[in-house]
C-alpha cells in the first residue's frame, strides 16, 4: 500500500515537470510559427516591390521611346504647341493606356553651370548667376529661378520680372535693369500673340546706346526660347492618373529630326534631363511651379 502511494506521488510530480515542459515547447513553436511567417511576409513584400519596380521601369523606357519618337516626327513646332496652350498630343496605346505630351518654354530661369557656354556668353551668363543669388530671398526661390542644363540664354517671353533684371544688372546697373525687366513682361502677353521679336530688340535699345551691348543682351535675354519641358502624364484605361514623367530638351522646333540622326550616343536620348516624378512633383507641377 505504501508503494502504491509512492507510485502516485511520483506520478504527480513528473506530470508537475511536464506540464511547464509541454507550455514551454508550445511557446516555442508559437514563437518559430511567427518568425517563419514574418520572414515569408517580408519576402512577399519584397518580391512585390520587386515586380512593381520592373513593371515601372519598363512602362518608364516605354514612355521615353514613345516621347522621344514623338519629338523626332513633331509635325508642329514645339514653340508654336507652347503658345497655343502646351497640349501636345494624346497618344493612346493597344493596352487602353493614354499617354497625354504638353510642352512648356522651360527657359526662363538662369543658367548655373557655365560648360559649354561659349567666351562671349561666359561673363553675362556668371555676372546674371551672381545677381540672382544676391535677389533670391530664399533656396526654394532659387531653386525656381535658376536651371542646370541649356543655354545662357534667358527666355523673355516666361521668365520673372526679378530673373529679367538680374541678367540685365551687371551691364546697365540695378534702376535700368528693373525698368527694362518691367517693361519685357508689360509688354511680352502681347508679342506671344505673334507680333515677332522686333519688341525686345525695341525695349533694349532704348536702354542700351551701344551696338556691342546689345548684341551682348541679346544673347543672354531672347524671344526665341530653345529649352522645353515636355510632361507626360500616364492614364491607365479608366482614364485615371498613374503618373507623370518631366523630359528637359534642347532644339528650336525643327532642328530636332537632325539631332536623332546624327548618330552622337546620348544615353536619354534626345532629352538633358528624364524622370519620373514623386507625389511632392506632381503638385508642384500641376500648380505650375517649375521644376530643374
Amino acid at each position: 500500500m505504501g508503494d502504491s502511494a509512492a507510485t502516485r506521488r511520483a506520478w504527480r510530480t513528473r506530470r508537475a515537470f511536464a506540464l511547464p515542459l509541454v507550455v514551454l515547447l508550445s511557446m516555442i513553436a508559437t514563437m518559430a510559427i511567427a518568425v517563419m511567417l514574418e520572414r515569408q511576409g517580408q519576402q512577399t513584400k519584397s518580391t512585390i516591390r520587386h515586380m512593381r519596380w520592373t513593371q515601372d521601369r519598363h512602362l518608364e523606357r516605354g514612355v521615353r521611346e514613345i516621347t522621344g519618337a514623338w519629338l523626332t516626327g513633331a509635325s508642329r513646332r514645339l514653340d508654336d504647341i507652347a503658345g497655343e496652350g502646351g497640349h501636345a498630343i494624346d497618344l493612346t496605346m493597344a493596352d487602353g493606356r493614354t499617354f497625354r505630351i504638353d510642352v512648356e518654354d522651360a527657359q526662363g530661369s538662369i543658367l548655373t553651370i557655365f560648360e559649354g557656354v561659349s567666351e562671349a556668353e561666359l561673363p553675362f551668363a556668371e555676372g546674371a548667376y551672381d545677381a540672382i543669388l544676391l535677389r533670391a530671398p530664399d533656396d526654394i526661390t532659387l531653386d525656381a529661378w535658376t536651371r542646370q542644363v541649356g543655354p545662357a540664354a534667358i527666355s523673355a517671353m516666361t521668365a520673372p520680372e526679378d530673373v529679367l533684371a538680374a541678367a540685365a544688372m551687371p551691364m546697365i546697373g540695378e534702376g535700368p535693369a528693373a525698368a527694362m525687366a518691367r517693361d519685357i513682361v508689360l509688354e511680352r502677353e502681347e508679342a506671344a500673340q505673334g507680333v515677332g521679336t522686333q519688341w525686345l530688340r525695341r525695349i533694349v535699345a532704348e536702354y542700351f546706346t551701344e551696338l556691342d551691348q546689345r548684341r551682348s543682351v541679346q544673347r543672354l535675354i531672347t524671344a526665341n526660347p530653345s529649352l522645353w519641358r515636355l510632361r507626360i502624364t500616364v492614364l491607365d484605361r479608366r482614364g485615371q492618373f498613374s503618373s507623370m514623367y518631366e523630359a528637359i530638351v534642347e532644339v528650336d522646333g525643327r532642328e530636332i529630326r537632325k539631332r536623332a540622326d546624327s548618330g552622337e550616343f546620348r544615353p536619354l536620348g534626345p532629352f538633358l534631363l528624364w524622370r519620373r516624378l514623386d507625389d511632392a512633383q506632381i503638385e508642384a507641377a500641376l500648380s505650375g511651379q517649375t521644376l530643374n
